[in-house]
């Protein structure tokens, strides 16, 4: 009858040591939250490309602005590098076209492109991906002035 007793309170306790649900989910929370963790530094990272594209936009519109009106390369250029402390870090490469101001007329067409290479916080784009991002923008206005 001992051994029958036994038998009963060591399946009992094997089944509260296996079937009981106390903590089970802690355990699924820290299962999920890497997952969590990846998906929030993903979404930074895309708002945060989204919101270089629009500053670069931004950039690009206001550069060409100033080259229409003042038909200075320098001047366009300036603008942008001006800007550039916001984004330390970042190497921006400057393509106006038509290049020379001689060649520049009023009623002509002036193009400011502005891109740069992101590698993601940390580096961690390229890290992962092996390259970066290309961001490029590109404006164009009516020349104003010779």
């Amino acid at each position: 009858m001992k051994i029958v007793k036994f038998e009963e309170n060591i399946k009992i306790k094997i089944k509260k040591l296996f079937f009981n649900k106390n903590g089970q989910a802690t355990v699924e929370f820290i299962l999920l939250i890497p997952f969590l963790i990846i998906t929030c530094i993903a979404v930074f990272q895309l708002g945060y490309v989204i919101y270089l594209q629009n500053n670069i936009k931004q950039l690009s519109n206001e550069a060409a602005r100033i080259v229409s009106t003042t038909n200075s390369n320098e001047s366009g250029e300036k603008a942008i590098k001006r800007n550039n402390n916001l984004y330390d870090g970042l190497n921006f490469d400057i393509n106006i076209e038509p290049d020379l101001w001689k060649v520049r007329k009023v009623g002509g067409i002036v193009t400011v492109g502005i891109a740069i290479n992101y590698d993601g916080f940390g580096g961690l784009i390229k890290k992962l991906f092996g390259k970066s991002i290309l961001i490029y923008s590109e404006s164009s206005m009516r020349m104003e002035c010779e």
